[in-house]
């Protein structure tokens, strides 16, 4: 699934630029005449008379295109595998008209629309290209405004795609900041290639009011560093961990992402708007949102007649078995998944040690903690009925009154029998009651979701490498994509990664550096290594970072040729008998961590894995770490 997931979203992203060059080809002309008039017509009184608001009106906030925006948020949760196996989007395109004008477009009320996307991120591209024509018709009436997904570290920021769209995500929101009006043309105009946002300042801001060196003074200086700042904030208020998330009036959107099913949704918010009366009600199921836990089913989709009828889902118990002694077997995340999904549930949780977990444990040969269990009749619910991928996420029982949801679906790994618990810790390393909690982390070493989850490891590390224990593991395929000298290290091909031998060798050079010369220089050689170079030119690009950093570079080189075997046998075997096969992959104290991919989340999993927590888990020093669930953190994301 991790390895679908990754070249899906590859390919998906070359699709998607030829797709959009051809929508502006074609558009380019409509453009240049909707901003003939509209800035001629409108946007010299209005840019004055705007910013003067905002001086007053936002000096703690940014400001809208249009509007001030209400700060009220409605909070969800995405979880982790799950979230993959249910979520199924409409991609389609939508004719874009023209603009048409509206006497006293205010007396229909408006809307607010809000992107928490990332600048590099084809399928955030994908919703603000679809967006586009929609505020081009009714953007009078639209409170739009784009936050976005990063995180913030002690030495700068952190975003999934690395240092260019942090560069990106600034650029953009100076745009948003001081030129509202001319905004998704500029981020339209620059998804034609996101792979250099900055380089395509000059040639997007042509043909609109932006002032190039005032939107570069912002974007190079602090002022820039301020906007992403708050916005990182506005994105982690909602909990936005994938991009995009998309937000409504304040309701979170999971509609489909094209611009008729955008339209149709925010017309619902305006009264009696003329452009809003030959729209169908709802083109698919996914249109019909308007009453929260009910099942939505579109009736006639896409015609004149097409009604939204609601429905209360199948009645299910869903019974969670736990373990009280697991620290990180904690069930908010998937529960809240788990409650958007079946959306007439009744929830149980029960400790796996009393009569009745021990009961579920044995009648349902429940392996792993926290196990979900479903009674009732799974089949009728709207879920399982549209989404084949569901169906496969769980096993029915002998009996067919109960469903477990696999453990590979729900992440448990938390074993419940206390022998083969002592088995895994003793191969994991774990010693319980050491007073000395051990974090493992398995990583690719050129996966952006890996490169993340090392970035935020590394504060913890210098907060509690005197007292805890921190190891570096590597993910590793065998015979992956058919095996090869492409992908794999070895001529049987087990040794192998998903981005091509040169990242096995670097997650190899990686562990001969922690070996020889300790954490300290791992994590310092690792996080430059993220930086300056990648899993094309990795084999050139390591020995001048090496010396750089005043490393023996001949003692890598002859791990790397000598100790190759040994030290990838062993990863592999791990690999292999934790049941690893994403980037990455944490566990803590030999519990599966499936928490915040921030400082503070990995710092606070360790410190309760202490008997006797040390100086350094107060309060006051977590609390240096940052918040404990950035933006950037998508569980979902992986490898």
């Amino acid at each position: 699934m991790e390895e679908d997931k990754h070249d899906k979203h590859e390919g998906h992203s070359h699709e998607h630029k030829k797709s959009h060059e051809e929508h502006h080809a074609k558009h380019d002309s409509h453009h240049e005449k909707k901003h003939e008039a509209h800035h001629a017509k409108k946007h010299e009184g209005h840019e004055k008379s705007h910013h003067e608001s905002h001086a007053k009106k936002h000096a703690a906030t940014h400001h809208s295109a249009k509007k001030k925006k209400k700060t009220s948020y409605t909070k969800y949760v995405v979880g982790a595998l799950v979230f993959i196996a249910v979520i199924a989007f409409i991609w389609s395109r939508a004719g874009q008209p023209g603009p048409v004008d509206v006497d006293d477009p205010e007396q229909y009320g408006s809307v607010d629309v809000t992107f928490y996307v990332m600048s590099q991120c084809p399928y955030g591209i994908q919703v603000e290209n679809a967006i586009e024509p929609v505020l081009d018709e009714l953007g009078e009436n639209i409170d739009f405004r784009l936050e976005y997904i990063a995180a913030e570290a002690g030495t700068g920021f952190q975003s999934l795609h690395g240092q260019p769209e942090v560069e990106g995500n600034i650029v953009q929101l100076c745009v948003q900041e001081h030129y509202p009006e001319d905004l998704i043309d500029f981020v339209v105009c620059q998804n034609k290639d996101p792979r250099d946002l900055v380089g395509s300042i000059d040639e997007c801001s042509e043909g609109t009011s932006i002032d190039v060196e005032r939107l570069k003074t912002c974007s190079e200086g602090g002022e820039g560093k301020d906007l992403l700042r708050t916005s990182i904030k506005a994105s982690q208020a909602v909990n936005a961990q994938g991009s995009p998330t998309i937000y409504i009036d304040d309701k979170q959107y999971s509609g489909a992402r094209d611009a008729t099913s955008f339209k149709r949704t925010i017309c619902q918010g305006l009264e009696g708007h003329p452009l809003c009366e030959e729209l169908p009600a709802c083109g698919s199921d996914m249109d019909c949102i308007g009453e929260p836990g009910k099942v939505g089913i579109c009736e006639n989709p896409g015609k004149k007649d097409a009604v939204c009828t609601y429905r209360d889902d199948e009645l299910i118990e869903l019974t969670i078995v736990n373990a009280a002694e697991c620290s990180s077997c904690d069930t908010t995340q998937l529960k809240g998944l788990l409650s958007q999904i079946f959306l007439n549930m009744k929830i149980e949780e029960i400790d796996a040690s009393s009569s009745k977990g021990k009961a579920f444990i044995k009648n349902l040969a429940l392996q792993n903690a926290p196990a979900y269990v479903f009674k009732g009749d799974l089949t009728k619910t709207y879920a399982w009925q549209t989404n084949e991928r569901i169906r496969g996420a769980f096993r029915p029982d002998d009996s067919g009154n109960f469903f477990v949801m696999l453990d590979d679906a729900s992440g448990a790994t938390y074993i419940l029998d206390e022998k083969k618990r002592a088995e895994f810790e003793k191969l994991t390393g774990v010693t319980k009651g050491d007073n000395r909690p051990q974090i493992d982390f398995y990583v690719m070493s050129y996966c952006p979701y890996g490169n993340i989850a090392e970035e935020a490891i590394e504060p913890a590390y210098q907060l509690l490498k005197d007292s805890a224990d921190f190891n570096p593991h590597y993910v590793i395929y065998s015979n992956y994509q058919g095996g090869g000298p492409k992908f794999c290290l070895d001529d049987e091909d087990k040794y192998c990664s998903m981005h091509g031998v040169q990242e096995l060798n670097q997650g190899l050079r990686e562990l001969c550096v922690a070996k020889h010369f300790g954490m300290d220089e791992y994590f310092e050689f690792t996080l430059e290594m993220n930086e300056k170079c990648n899993y094309n030119n990795a084999d050139e690009c390591w020995e001048p970072v090496a010396k750089k950093l005043g490393y023996n570079v001949e003692r890598i080189k002859s791990c790397e040729a000598n100790a190759w075997e040994d030290i990838l046998s062993k990863e592999l075997a791990l690999n292999q008998a934790l049941g690893v096969r994403g980037s990455p992959t944490v566990f803590v104290e030999g519990a599966a961590y499936n928490g915040a991919r921030a400082a503070s989340g990995y710092a606070q999993s360790l410190c309760a894995g202490f008997e006797s927590m040390p100086d350094e888990c107060s309060t006051e020093s977590l609390a240096s770490l940052g918040a404990s669930a950035p933006a950037s953190d998508t569980p979902a994301g992986s490898c």
